[in-house]
């Protein structure tokens, strides 16, 4: 009895002490996950930023660029910074584990060197045959042979316990060091990430000393850029509000048939799972009202989303709609697309060409046109947007991880 209360205890003890180091590697597996994510994102400012053909360089574009590439970096640095001391936490845990491991073998050992010994002084078979033949009766002879039995398979199953505890400790003591040599990668990856971002810092103060002799005409480049922008929004809002008034209602919403109705319920429902407007992008320009990197002062008011890619990429449906319009833009020449999902209207705008038609029928992820890439910057960035009726919605909000 008093050894099936040490067995339960014990099994108490090994759970409670696995439990947090359970929690600790799903915790860890999160941040390894993010760290990926964050070398991912800095490849694709490498790849849709950096490496294009720049026939001239533009201030604005190379700070906004440089400092996103920063701010990832400096996450990625936090991060690896939590992975490395998580994993040292998961090394203290393994080498306590480790010890009382070691502590408890040793114990076994001693005891099972104890049996061989006590079972040696009583190998002789006249010793067990005696011991059988001296029994006062029948039913205590019975009980003796009976208790012969489970003293052997008590040795046996000690020897078992001895065996396994020390492949045990094998296999602990390999993952401790495969645990070592991972933290030892992660400083080495931190000390380069923390070297990459002295230089880019030291880029971006050469290129804030630029802007100050030439912060005028910044600020002209930025103000007409925004004129562009909010030139855009007025006239797909003009569009949109055009298309309300054919549906047959005079509010501010449109007036939707059941099948149309059926169609805004499915994409409201998909609100964060719908796909990129790419196949491949990264997001240089969120939604709303934001700083501008060289000048604080300056605000920066974006109706949609800008999402860099490669050249030649083609913009994609994120869900199942109607082509409402296609509109050519009056100042650059550049087309987008109006897809219509009920009340819900995506925009794909800054477009070389089109492969669809107005009132086309158009399915998720189906291609729409193909994406300009700018020949002054090299870049081939899509302006996306979504609208619920006459409001603009943060894309961010309905794709997927954006």
């Amino acid at each position: 009895m008093l050894r099936i209360i040490r067995f339960v205890g014990f099994f108490s003890f090994a759970f409670l002490l696995t439990t947090p180091v359970l929690a600790q590697k799903s915790s860890r597996s999160k941040l390894e996950e993010k760290r990926i994510a964050l070398k991912k994102e800095i490849n694709k400012i490498k790849t849709y930023l950096d490496n294009t053909k720049k026939k001239e360089r533009n201030l604005s574009n190379e700070v906004k660029d440089l400092n996103q590439k920063i701010n990832i970096r400096k996450d990625l640095i936090t991060t690896i910074s939590d992975e490395i001391l998580s994993i040292s936490d998961e090394i203290a845990k393994n080498s306590k584990e480790i010890r009382l491991l070691q502590d408890e073998l040793d114990a076994l050992k001693e005891e099972y060197t104890q049996l061989i010994y006590k079972s040696y002084k009583n190998k002789s078979e006249d010793n067990r045959l005696l011991f059988l033949l001296s029994s006062d009766s029948f039913f205590q002879g019975f009980q003796r042979f009976q208790y012969m039995k489970q003293y052997t398979q008590y040795r046996k199953t000690h020897g078992d316990s001895i065996q396994h505890k020390a492949i045990k400790l094998s296999v602990m003591n390999d993952s401790l060091a495969v645990k070592k040599i991972t933290k030892n990668n992660l400083i080495d990856e931190k000390k380069y990430e923390q070297e990459k971002i002295v230089v880019e810092k030291t880029k971006q103060e050469v290129l804030v000393k630029k802007y100050q002799n030439k912060k005028h005409k910044y600020q002209s480049q930025i103000n007409k850029k925004q004129g562009e922008e909010r030139k855009l929004t007025q006239q797909i809002e003009k569009l949109i509000r055009g298309a309300i008034k054919k549906s047959g209602t005079s509010t501010k919403g449109f007036a939707l048939t059941p099948a149309a109705k059926i169609l805004a319920d499915k994409f409201t429902a998909n609100k964060g799972k719908l796909p990129w407007p790419v196949e491949k992008g990264l997001v240089t320009v969120r939604f709303g009202k934001q700083s501008d990197p060289l000048d604080s002062s300056l605000k920066i008011e974006s109706s949609g989303v800008r999402i860099a890619t490669n050249e030649n990429a083609k913009a994609r449906a994120v869900f199942d709609g109607k082509v409402m319009d296609i509109h050519k833009n009056p100042q650059n020449g550049s087309l987008a697309v109006m897809v219509q999902h009920g009340n819900y209207i995506t925009v794909y705008a800054n477009l070389e060409n089109t492969f669809i038609s107005k009132g086309d029928l158009i399915k998720t992820k189906q291609s729409l046109g193909k994406i300009h890439t700018d020949k002054v910057t090299g870049k081939t960035i899509l302006k996306f947007q979504v609208w619920k009726d006459v409001t603009k919605q943060n894309p961010s909000s309905w794709v997927y991880k954006m």
